[in-house]
């Protein structure tokens, strides 16, 4: 049971997070829009919940039926959006606002769970450095399923470890509930079935090392949360024809297609599998956003900072990163070999490091999270503080040993360490710099095109949503036919068929998906120029105006000063 001590602290800390999480996300829209806190992604979520409260079906363009959201999310907001109306900055901000009430929610439940196998001191000192760490202040205002997701994780883990692990006999009724928090921890995204994966596993050797019979309690969760999911799966294969979310498929594709940009020839890797050096460079990169973690983050940004103040082009931070390598290393012999060293109960929590290894190879070598690691390995910062709440008992437990200088120089060193996370923490929450032009892009949607006309962008989370022109997304992850037509070579025709008057995008993107010949050819015939970068427009951004066919080459085409001239 818990003592009045540790109560207090749980609640302390919940209501210290829910400040601090609550004032990132009530800054003003245009920071969160510009400034890297909303993703592209949010908006898409955003305007499928608008678009379903208004009545137009579970579509972004309110044409193209899609399943390339997390459902819980979505369904969440659609009553919120109902209530809005017009106004697109309300529900936003109340969605940012369930964000940072479910990260102070979580934040608790690290607490519990950490307080299971741990004194009060390191319990408090975990939660309170996750709760206030940059990538945590980040992702709880992205305005995505990230937050709510990571909350039913929690809650799964911690009901599993507290009603059914640790009881020798565990009711019916638990396990129904164990399996309605993995159904719903499904829905909230689909990446927690790795959980309920794990979870399944661990209990099934449990019983076999306790020599008891379960069955019929294991197969009445999983029943549970079949039929909490099976409704989401029966859509996916009614608009797709398949099991899977097309914005997976999407995402596995665009990571393959963006490999120029990271100077990677990935041959005929678009068009089938993927070559050794893109592998490679994706299992790098999903380990290298592991530093993120809130444990090991000041460390590593460290080691960066002093590349760049000592000018060592990257060998400072490849150092780093070796060292980095090594610390997992021993990290791992330590968790796996040498438990002993530890606090009792680290063994119940091994489950959690097959999710994050199931994770990782998912995200490294099947799905490719190349854009989104960081969100994606979220439960693994969770994961890895719950870890390292072994190793801070295990180091105070021991202090006491020690000179009293030693203990005094360590303590130095954890305020120091602390403080640092602390000083990174603010300034992502409150220093930031514009990094995202898609607010700026809306914006020149509404003042450079008619109201009639239909604008195609491969980004088009922001630009559907701010700007009050019909928007088609062509990077498929709201939008099947448009990823079918990039992966067939069929991308003009679908621009034709689907009456796109205007195309845009970061001209990088534009030139990598049209081609080079394509787009200068099309200067002439297909494309008319209406913005490119800076001159008029958005830095980096370009859009053309589509000429339908030769014959209209000569004609009179709209401007950005005549938007809606005759085509």
């Amino acid at each position: 049971m818990p003592t009045p001590t540790s109560r207090s602290l749980a609640i302390g800390l919940f209501f210290l997070a829910l400040v601090f999480h609550t004032s990132v996300v009530w800054q003003d829209f245009s920071i969160l829009a510009q400034n890297g806190f909303l993703y592209d992604d949010s908006f898409y979520a955003f305007k499928i919940a608008q678009n379903i409260a208004n009545g137009q079906g579970v579509t972004f363009d309110g044409t193209h039926a899609t399943n390339g959201f997390q459902p819980l999310y979505v369904l969440i907001l659609v009553p919120v959006f109902w209530l809005s109306g017009s106004n697109l900055v309300a529900p936003v901000y109340v969605a940012l606002t369930l964000s940072a009430l479910l990260t102070a929610l979580t934040a608790l439940f690290l607490f519990a769970i950490v307080r299971r196998y741990t004194g009060k001191t390191t319990a408090a000192i975990v939660t309170f450095f996750w709760a206030m760490s940059p990538v945590v202040t980040r992702q709880a205002a992205n305005g995505l399923e990230t937050s709510l997701a990571l909350f039913f994780f929690a809650a799964s883990v911690y009901f599993y470890l507290t009603r059914i692990r640790c009881a020798d006999s565990p009711s019916r009724g638990a396990f129904i509930r164990m399996g309605l928090l993995v159904g719903l921890a499904a829905l909230a995204r689909i990446d927690e079935l790795i959980l309920g994966l794990v979870i399944l596993l661990d209990y099934l050797l449990l019983v076999r090392r306790r020599q008891t019979r379960a069955f019929g309690n294991v197969f009445a969760a999983i029943a549970v949360a079949i039929v909490v999911y099976s409704p989401w799966l029966a859509y996916n294969v009614k608009v797709t024809g398949s099991p899977y979310q097309e914005s997976g498929t999407a995402t596995r594709y665009l990571s393959l297609a963006y490999a120029p940009f990271y100077e990677i020839d990935t041959g005929e890797a678009v068009r089938g599998e993927p070559n050794a050096a893109f592998l490679w460079r994706n299992v790098r990169h999903s380990f290298s956003v592991l530093k993120l973690a809130p444990p090991v983050h000041p460390a590593f940004r460290s080691i960066e900072r002093a590349d760049m103040a000592l000018g060592s082009a990257g060998v400072v931070e490849r150092i780093g990163s070796g060292v980095g390598l090594l610390v997992l290393a021993g990290f791992l012999f330590v968790v796996l070999k040498r438990r002993r060293w530890l606090p009792a109960g680290i063994v119940e929590v091994r489950f959690l490091l097959w999710f994050c290894a199931l994770l990782v190879a998912s995200y490294s070598l099947v799905v490719f999270g190349a854009f989104f690691f960081i969100r994606y390995y979220y439960p693994i910062y969770f994961v890895l503080c719950i870890y390292a709440a072994f190793f801070v008992e295990a180091a105070l437990r021991r202090l006491p040993a020690f000179t009293p200088t030693f203990r005094k120089l360590a303590i130095g060193a954890v305020a120091l360490y602390g403080a640092a996370l602390l000083s990174m923490a603010y300034t992502s929450a409150y220093r930031s710099t514009a990094v995202y032009p898609f607010y700026d892009v809306a914006r020149w949607v509404d003042e450079h095109t008619a109201p009639h006309e239909t604008i195609g962008v491969f980004q088009g989370g922001a630009v559907g949503y701010l700007s009050h022109r019909r928007v088609i997304n062509l990077d498929g992850k709201v939008n099947g036919g448009a990823l079918d037509a990039l992966r067939s070579d069929r991308l003009s025709e679908y621009l034709a068929d689907e009456g796109i008057d205007v195309l845009m995008d970061n001209a990088k993107v534009l030139k990598l998906f049209i081609g080079t010949e394509e787009l200068e050819r099309g200067l002439r015939v297909h494309y008319n120029p209406i913005m490119h970068g800076s001159q008029g427009g958005v830095p980096g951004w370009a859009a053309y105006r589509l000429v339908p066919d030769r014959s209209t080459t000569g004609a009179t085409l709209s401007s950005p000063q005549n938007p809606s001239g005759n085509r």
